[in-house]
């Protein structure tokens, strides 16, 4: 792959990112202004709902700003293209299992939003399941760059 096809990749990411900054603040003006009065909604669970959409926020600005950087800079998108198409780097994501790992405590964290209507004890231990899963990716990550 060249320099330019990774481009247009990158593009592509960039759209990406933007999608998921403008779900965010939708889900995030739903549950604020419109199910905040309505639902009978705990404070802590309001808390972490609006954590969850804030870091999913920052991450995705930060990304888009990386991309576009990347965009107007050959080197920096020639070092974005290498770590990308790293072989360590992505034997270390396979045997880790990050990105799986990342997913499921995504969902996780979802459903223990929408568990927080009916139970809350049952939204406690779906979040610190999915931070427990979080934890877990992390010290894999580690362990596996330690060893590959």
């Amino acid at each position: 792959m060249n320099l330019e096809n990774y481009h247009e990749v990158l593009k592509k990411r960039e759209k990406l990112y933007k999608s998921y900054i403008s779900f965010a603040l939708i889900f995030w003006g739903i549950g604020n202004f419109l199910l905040k009065d309505q639902a009978m909604i705990n404070d802590s669970v309001l808390g972490f709902f609006n954590g969850l959409i804030l870091g999913i926020e920052i991450i995705c600005a930060l990304w888009v700003f990386r991309i576009r950087k990347a965009l107007k800079d050959d080197n920096l998108s020639r070092k974005l293209y290498i770590k990308d198409f790293d072989e360590r780097e992505n034997l270390i994501k396979l045997k880790s299992s990050s990105t799986l790992i990342g997913k499921i405590a995504i969902t996780i964290f979802v459903i223990a939003i929408l568990t927080s209507f009916f139970n809350i004890v049952v939204f406690y231990t779906l979040v610190i399941t999915g931070i427990s899963l979080i934890m877990v990716s992390l010290f894999l990550k580690l362990y596996r760059r330690k060893t590959i």
